[in-house]
């Protein structure tokens, strides 16, 4: 685009770069959510030591054109800066990871004529911290509790700034934002500018559009802006007034383009930003209750902050989990530990995750001898992995299987403890800022003997998120046997029945229980023998069916569905658990309601 004057006289020369206020480069900035970037009142860095080679004398006159998407995006724009989304994450981004830009039909314009008299490009490593910044950054720090240390880091970077321009330009500028009435479009032709008459008085905002070339053209105006100079000059004396007052006052310069920023905490000692870094990662990290025997040396598996996990290893055998290893985007790896470093090509196996998977939830089954004697993982693409370390045709004795869920939140890592040849303890590591909106929360209850062959009926459900249990069949002859428990989800817009295998053999007179359209199962009572299931009757919203199976066992078990975490009502989800010539125990899961096919 053409100088919008180019008769008018160049610039006085430019008053020399010692004269250049701290305040340019080395004052922290808040990112308010609704009004931009705000420059604080306080100095918070300073040079380590005097150094101008970064400060560049300019003269000269631009003027561009800014297209935003949105009103936050085009006030940003008319600062000079870039948009929210092109400026560096800093450590407290990870709570409000996930919220999503907001898209206008309107398309804002901005067009701003600068008037540059100096660049400055500033090394980070060339600035550190002010001292009362590092004290009140400590102070925080030193609160008795995580949630009184954000708060009170909260309070620091509202007073001091988020972020610190490092490469930026100085001077003075006309701006004008708003959206274009239908049809129009900026003109490059820019009419002369001429001082007010007292035939033809207006005021500031009708020199600015006059100016800049777009009177009459927006349909809707963000702002009209004069930022360093003398106002009152352009006022009175029109553009060469201005323009002198720019020149001959450097202590009214003011930024007027951001090209690089850095967070605040990058002034900080390595030791001190790291402190902070790990609070707000922390904060989103949380972890599952552990799984096994507290017994030989103790691992870490999430300790590289939120990162997304691409692949993870398992060795294992027929009767046991030897090692695990996580991969991370960027190629950070957790583990093994030590069966898997000193036999790499033993038997292993990969579970891949692409970008948007995520392991939801685990399961757990712990040996009484003390280690891992399998795990399952499930994606959030509704994939289930085998089952490590237990083979489906084997017999096995182990505690009762724990369900690991990330209720809705995803793995970060693995944690626990491991000896030379098997994981000893397992604890999930989950992250609240990924979120399955399609997901249950569920809670589980157990009921029946140590033995038998492994099964899991959430491998078979078309949709976990709208699955309910329509139908139960079994036969009982002693122990509860040929149990088999029909699903409908619906998929792609459809109904699906699920059925998976029978668990038990199939002897003994059989029963049926059938549930009406918005019957769930919210109880269940029985018995066992500490070896197998002898009854059982399930409990509806609706009524208490039958119970299956004749004989009674010597331990009874009640279990009614528990609430959500909200108070809301669960139902019976599905069933895992160990089965052979019967069936030897039950996992019971709770979930809440089904979620509807729609803004579930």
């Amino acid at each position: 685009m053409p100088d919008p004057n180019p008769e008018e006289p160049r610039m006085p020369e430019i008053i020399p770069s010692q004269s250049i206020t701290p305040d340019l480069v080395l004052t922290g900035v808040f990112l308010d959510p609704t009004a931009g970037p705000v420059t604080t009142n306080r100095q918070v860095a300073a040079l380590k030591q005097s150094n101008t080679d970064g400060i560049i004398e300019v003269n000269e006159s631009v003027t561009e054109d800014i297209y935003s998407q949105n009103a936050l995006d085009a006030h940003y724009a008319q600062l000079g800066w870039p948009s929210p989304d092109k400026l560096p994450s800093k450590p407290w981004d990870v709570l409000t990871r996930g919220a999503q830009r907001t898209l206008e039909t309107e398309t804002w314009v901005t067009r701003r004529f600068m008037v540059q008299r100096v660049a400055i490009n500033i090394s980070p490593r060339d600035l550190c911290a002010v001292k009362p910044f590092v004290k009140e950054v400590e102070a925080a720090l030193g609160k008795g509790t995580d949630s009184l240390r954000l708060q009170a880091l909260r309070e620091v970077f509202e007073t001091w700034g988020e972020i610190i321009p490092v490469n930026l330009v100085a001077g003075a500028i006309l701006s004008v934002t708003g959206t274009l009435i239908d049809g129009r479009s900026l003109s490059d032709d820019i009419p002369p500018t001429n001082p007010p008459s007292e035939n033809r008085p207006y005021n500031l905002t009708e020199i600015v559009d006059r100016q800049l070339g777009i009177a009459r053209i927006f349909e809707k105006r963000l702002e009209s802006r004069v930022q360093g100079g003398s106002s009152e000059a352009l006022l009175n004396e029109g553009y060469a007034g201005w323009l002198k007052s720019v020149a001959e006052s450097p202590a009214r310069w003011r930024v007027i383009k951001v090209y690089r920023t850095i967070p605040i905490t990058d002034i900080l000692s390595d030791q001190l930003r790291e402190r902070v870094e790990k609070l707000y990662t922390d904060s989103l990290i949380y972890r599952s209750p552990s799984v096994g025997a507290p017994q030989g040396f103790g691992f870490q598996g999430a300790t590289g902050g939120l990162r997304d996990i691409e692949r993870i290893t398992i060795w294992f055998t027929d009767r046991r989990v030897q090692d695990v290893s996580v991969t991370y985007t960027g190629g950070v790896v957790a583990g093994p530990y030590s069966f898997g470093i000193k036999n790499p090509k033993s038997q292993s196996d990969h579970i891949l995750l692409a970008p948007g998977e995520y392991v939801t939830d685990l399961f757990v089954w712990h040996h009484f001898d003390g280690w891992i004697a399998g795990i399952q993982f499930v994606k959030n693409n509704l994939e289930c992995s085998p089952i490590y370390g237990i083979r489906d045709r084997d017999s096995f004795h182990t505690h009762p299987p724990a369900l690991l869920s990330g209720n809705g939140n995803a793995l970060l890592g693995i944690s626990g403890t491991y000896n030379s040849d098997n994981i000893c303890q397992v604890k999930a590591v989950w992250r609240s800022d990924v979120i399955m909106r399609r997901k249950r929360h569920t809670q589980t209850s157990f009921a029946g003997g140590h033995g038998g062959y492994v099964f899991n009926d959430l491998q078979y459900l078309a949709d976990p998120a709208t699955s309910r249990i329509v139908h139960i069949t079994a036969r009982a002859d002693g122990g509860l046997a040929n149990l088999k428990t029909t699903y409908v989800s619906v998929s792609g817009g459809s109904l699906v029945c699920s059925e998976p295998p029978p668990r038990g053999s199939d002897t003994g007179p059989m029963k049926t229980m059938t549930l009406e359209e918005g019957e769930y199962i919210i109880g269940v009572r029985g018995s066992h023998n500490h070896g197998h299931i002898h009854q059982i009757q399930f409990v509806t919203n609706k009524k208490e069916h039958p119970v299956f199976g004749s004989d009674k066992g010597i331990a009874s078990f009640s279990f009614d569905a528990p609430k959500t975490i909200d108070g809301k009502d669960m139902v019976l989800h599905y069933m895992a658990g160990k089965s052979g010539g019967c069936v030897h125990s039950l996992l019971f899961v709770w979930a809440g309601m089904p979620l509807h096919t729609t803004g579930a």
